[in-house]
């Protein structure tokens, strides 16, 4: 068995990067890693080889999701598992640097067919346009089940995979959908922010919130979504929604600053849109 996975592996090495034969053993460890392409609606990423339940309680396994058309990285497969870098998805946190998202997707999931490939466009149009695309979007999560490490569109047709967003990968996809990039995690966009003042806040631009306990750690993040107004995925067992500043934090936008306790949380308003890499810069 060893000398035919060795065989195996030697026949890889002499193709092209990221096309894999048929004839792959289950085990097999990549090196470069092969660029896959994921051709499900959406896959799990999990920390650990083991499926999640499927439903919306809260799952410390669940890292984040991929969808259809998203290219990964891929470092080995171990049985219907392949380990994997989600190249569209920055974080920093699991490793102290700055790398694309690790976890275990589901190798029924993926295919070597890099034509499958899709990512979305920036569209036409001004900054303004842009921002008001980035409302619409998260916009249309609105009611629907908050889901941790969740990063798609429900969808209840799709069986075995729970679809929906949480509070950052609200803001993942919602981005996505206009060609834009940001972290994944809460933390991370909150790393990546530009500062701006509550009163200088426009449409698509964020709102972090940390613990008292450790102001400098994003744990959770809403979009303003012009005036008054916010959408956010708020936890576990809660729906999207629409929701005032006064209703949230208990006081008005243009009364709150940086760095304000307000709701139990400390509060910092920032901007991504400078920050991001765009999708027609390449894949």
């Amino acid at each position: 068995m060893a000398a035919t996975r060795a065989l195996a592996f030697a026949a890889v090495a002499l193709l092209a990067p990221g096309v894999l034969r048929a004839s792959d053993p289950e085990e097999q460890k990549f090196d470069p890693p092969a660029r896959m392409v994921v051709v499900v609606p959406v896959a799990d990423v999990r920390a650990k080889p083991v499926p999640s339940s499927g439903g919306y309680e809260r799952d410390r396994l669940q890292e984040t999701q991929v969808v259809e058309g998203e290219i990964v990285l891929v470092f080995e497969r171990k049985g219907d598992w392949a380990r994997v870098a989600c190249s569209e998805q920055e974080e920093y946190t699991h490793n102290d640097r700055w790398e694309a998202y690790p976890g275990w997707v589901q190798w029924s999931a993926l295919s070597p067919d890099l034509s499958k490939a899709k990512r979305p466009a920036r569209p036409d149009g001004s900054e303004d346009d842009l921002r008001l695309r980035i409302v619409e979007k998260a916009a249309l999560h609105l009611g629907n089940t908050y889901l941790w490490g969740g990063r798609s569109l429900h969808d209840p047709r799709i069986r075995g995979v729970a679809t929906g967003v949480d509070c950052s990968g609200l803001v993942s996809w919602s981005y996505r959908e206009v060609g834009l990039f940001p972290p994944r995690d809460a933390h991370e966009q909150f790393m990546k922010a530009f500062r701006v003042e509550p009163a200088d806040l426009q449409p698509g631009d964020l709102v972090f919130q940390a613990s008292p306990d450790s102001p400098n750690y994003a744990v959770h993040v809403l979009i303003y979504a012009g005036g008054e107004e916010l959408i956010e995925s708020p936890t576990t067992g809660g729906k999207v929604r629409r929701i005032s500043f006064e209703k949230r934090f208990g006081i008005p936008r243009l009364e709150m600053r940086q760095e304000m306790e307000a709701a139990g949380r400390v509060n910092y308003f920032g901007s991504l849109l400078r920050a991001l890499p765009k999708a027609d810069a390449g894949q």
